[in-house]
């Protein structure tokens, strides 16, 4: 576990159907989805793409954002080069949204992954994502440039590449 502030804390995602569920209730809103996956995912889905994710031995960790000891969201890395990480955040509960939680989250986990010999750390909002772009431009990210790539329903996105560096 990794603990933020007295109400904010990150918990490894585990293989409970309690866990997948929020990851459902989620996947539902309108403002995660569009930004995050594209298409509302069915609970099998969900299970099929998180399962791995919950084993120790994953290349993806996924952590449980949980405010007052509720889940809010989840937060994951994966290595993509030697020391070098790709960082993903949403925030589910929309009401929580616009709230600084993203903001103290992503610094924690940035401040973690370079105690664990990260040197680079890099995040790829969709460029029309604002909210996300501001979010991570105050927490030290500097977009470097933007790409194009097909999403997971196969139309071409834009997005933007930001890094931080140790």
């Amino acid at each position: 576990m990794i603990i933020i502030n007295d109400e904010l804390k990150l918990r490894r995602l585990k293989d409970i159907e309690n866990d997948y569920r929020y990851l459902e209730k989620w996947y539902k809103e309108k403002e995660v989805y569009h930004a995050f996956e594209q298409r509302v995912l069915s609970y099998e889905e969900i299970k099929n793409k998180y399962y791995e994710r919950t084993l120790d031995n994953t290349k993806v960790p996924v952590y449980m954002i949980e405010y007052k000891s509720i889940p809010i969201g989840i937060i994951q890395y994966k290595e993509i080069e030697k020391n070098k990480y790709e960082l993903d955040i949403f925030i589910g509960d929309i009401n929580l949204h616009n709230k600084g939680i993203g903001h103290l989250v992503i610094n924690k986990m940035c401040e973690y992954l370079f105690n664990n010999n990260a040197k680079e750390i890099i995040m790829c909002p969709l460029k029309n994502n604002l909210k996300a772009i501001n979010c991570y431009k105050k927490c030290g990210f500097v977009i470097e440039n933007e790409f194009v790539e097909k999403d997971t329903i196969g139309n071409e996105q834009y997005y933007l590449l930001m890094k931080k560096g140790e």
